[in-house]
């Protein structure tokens, strides 16, 4: 099993406006249960039963919201939480780097292992997961980067692509990685069989992250050797909270801005994947909430034929219409036509 984990809790919070925004992006909202997305991922990190830490990467203007959803969790869960603030968003690649130098300085050195998880996902199957987390900790433990896998159902055009090749026990060893492919190459890619999603997630030790990074983007990595000079940690209700200092501030700027797919894993020979068979969802639109089962309840009153979709917080009447996503939250409201959802980015762009 992994020594530690690692959860990247960025992004804008456009795909969800109105009710996920800047300030408060989709991580922090409820969607299925009772646990914020942000939440639940803490959670299943520590169902694990890892004695190490659970260390959140996020942007400095987040750690208010996340330490109101730590409250609910449990003292032992809050006595491993590390929120390690970013001073600028600047894409998974400088995160994960300082992440892992963080790690190294202070939780175990560079032979520790880690498994990386978004903040904004949903997983079920729990037991399914550490299984496939535990396959995946084997792999690493031969000195590869692990990435998991997802069976495609449908030729999704919204999600990367791990192209897999011969066995290589309890996984498979990775041909290549594609890029968001139009809907004639998702075909094509479901029909092959051996293309599966990128799900984002990872499992590798510190020292394989920081060697491969070096190789392949250096000015990613450079800056965080010998080593990380650290911030000074504050403990708020249990969790420590490491802001950003004038350093790390002046060197985060400097970083390339980044995916981790594109700075380290389509750059190196060391990858293995694990064919995941926990349900994974990552709930990048409010078309795939509108589909979870069940839905949010939501105060509607409703007289019309087909599927509608409300998620609001008062009270919303739809009269003979169908097929219709509303959403009214932060005194904004957004009405929207099933399967359009792609376009409400460009509207938080535009109304912003």
């Amino acid at each position: 099993m992994v020594d530690h984990v690692i959860i990247m809790a960025g992004g804008a919070g456009k795909r969800l406006w109105p009710a996920s925004n800047n300030s408060k992006p989709k991580q922090f909202m409820t969607v299925q249960g009772e646990d914020s997305l942000f939440g639940g991922t803490v959670k299943r990190a520590a169902s694990l039963g890892i004695q190490g830490k659970i260390l959140v990467v996020t942007h400095k203007d987040h750690i208010t919201a996340a330490l109101e959803d730590s409250a609910c969790l449990s003292d032992e869960i809050r006595s491993r939480l590390v929120l390690l603030a970013e001073s600028e968003a600047r894409n998974t690649g400088p995160a994960l780097a300082y992440a892992a130098a963080w790690l190294k300085e202070n939780a175990g050195g560079a032979d520790s292992s880690v498994l990386v998880l978004a903040a904004d996902h949903l997983i079920e199957d729990i037991n399914q997961f550490k299984k496939d987390v535990e396959d995946a900790s084997v792999l690493a433990s031969r000195d590869n980067l692990v990435v998991y896998g997802i069976k495609p159902d449908f030729p999704s055009t919204g999600y990367g692509y791990i192209e897999a090749g011969e066995a290589d026990e309890p996984g498979y060893k990775v041909i290549s990685f594609k890029e968001k492919p139009d809907l004639p190459t998702a075909e094509k890619f479901l029909e092959a069989g051996n293309y599966l999603w990128n799900s984002g997630m990872f499992t590798y030790k510190l020292s394989v992250f920081e060697q491969e990074l070096l190789k392949g983007t250096p000015d990613m990595q450079k800056p965080f050797l010998p080593s990380l000079k650290c911030p000074e940690a504050k403990v708020e209700n249990s969790v420590t909270v490491v802001m950003p200092d004038d350093h790390i501030t002046s060197l985060y700027g400097s970083l390339p801005r980044e995916s981790v797919d594109y700075a380290l894993m389509e750059k190196s020979s060391r990858i293995a994947m694990v064919r995941s068979g926990f349900d994974w969802n990552d709930v990048g639109s409010w078309d795939v909430i509108s589909d979870l089962n069940p839905p949010p309840e939501q105060p509607v009153f409703e007289t019309a034929e087909g599927k509608n979709f409300v998620y609001s917080d008062i009270p919303v009447a739809l009269c003979g219409v169908e097929d219709l996503i509303v959403v009214i939250k932060n005194g904004k409201a957004l009405v929207c036509r099933k399967g359009e959802s792609q376009l409400v980015k460009d509207a938080a762009e535009a109304l912003k």
